[in-house]
């Protein structure tokens, strides 16, 4: 060989580490992306798992260690940090040399977010004042180097339009034709208009927050998870998407499988890597294995979400003006 000669990379060239996620056992959405050219690292925060976790409080709190320590870990191996909002499982508040010093670190707008957010983002920015090498706002922009581009979408809705909790980031990574999307928290997703722009930037892997079912009855309706079934499997039809990641709020519920039943056969069907963190690294969900283990919390009794009756939940919504009439048609479309 000749020092001329090109080198031929053989393999994918961009690592996607999932360092902190629900499925791995504690509150949180952190990856680690690796190109040839530099590490990001994606909301490198974590929160302990809530008291319906099927976990004794004792084994949540050494997970959160634990998982906290891998975070800062993967910070430290990272040129770039991001901050997708001002949620406390996605960043820390901590002054810590190791997870931002030195770093660049794209943040979130503050503006047009809920009011709480906006004192926890200037609270976070005086604590950390002087650590990373530069903070820049990252909104809907394209950022180079060398060979690897990092955009992030405009604002979009935390679970639907208007929705209390404000507004994410979304973070895509490029390096030729490999692309990883980390959606942050987008509620399933919910909104079209997000699930357009995940679809739309043809990312190979793409890493969502799947719809929070713990709290169906309280803050999330039957409708709504419907809906973001809808769009999970109009994602997975996207030719360019290999692989699925669905974590987060769903993993925090061990009913997830039966409720998300028509998830993993339409992946099935089209062939495509689907499931959790923890599932596509071969491993059982921390929710499933705590409630093997330890027995169920709040739920005792559940059923498999069917076609029939996830379709029915949408003409119900439909008939009580809840939702557009388009929807069932849209679940023929992309699930059925």
């Amino acid at each position: 060989m000749r020092l001329t000669d090109p080198i031929i990379r053989e393999g994918p060239q961009l690592k996607v580490d999932y360092v902190a996620c629900d499925s791995l056992g504690t509150r949180g959405m952190c990856v680690c992306i690796q190109t040839p050219d530099v590490v990001v690292t994606v909301d490198p925060g974590a929160s302990l798992e809530p008291a319906h976790f099927p976990m004794p409080a004792e084994r949540r709190n050494a997970l959160l260690d634990e998982y906290d320590a891998a975070i800062r870990s993967a910070c430290g191996r990272s040129q770039l940090v991001v901050i997708s909002h001002y949620h406390l499982d996605h960043f820390s508040e901590r002054r810590d040399t190791e997870r931002y010093g030195g770093k660049t670190l794209f943040v979130k707008n503050q503006e047009g977010l809920p009011a709480k957010q906006i004192e926890t983002a200037r609270a976070f920015q005086n604590v950390i004042d002087g650590l990373p090498k530069e903070t820049i706002i990252a909104d809907g922009r394209k950022f180079k180097f060398r060979k690897t581009q990092i955009s992030f979408s405009p604002p979009v809705w935390h679970g639907a339009e208007d929705a209390e909790p404000g507004q994410v980031i979304m973070t895509e990574v490029s390096w030729g034709k490999e692309k990883v999307l980390v959606t942050s928290d987008v509620g399933g997703p919910l909104e079209t208009a997000t699930t357009d722009l995940i679809a739309d930037a043809k990312a190979r892997t793409v890493v969502i927050d799947g719809y929070p079912t713990y709290m169906l009855g309280q803050f999330a309706t039957d409708h709504d998870l419907v809906r973001s079934i809808v769009n999970v499997c109009r994602i997975l039809a996207t030719p360019a998407v290999k692989t699925v990641v669905l974590d987060h709020h769903m993993a925090r519920d061990y009913r997830y499988p039966a409720l998300f039943k028509l998830v993993y056969e339409k992946a099935k069907q089209l062939k495509k890597q689907f499931g959790t963190a923890a599932e596509v690294m071969g491993r059982t969900s921390a929710v499933l294995e705590g409630y093997q283990n330890y027995g169920p919390t709040r739920w005792h009794k559940w059923f498999p979400l069917e076609a029939a009756d996830a379709r029915a939940v949408l003409e119900r919504a439909v008939a009580e003006g809840k939702l557009g009439k388009d929807w069932p048609s849209l679940f023929d479309g992309w699930v059925a």
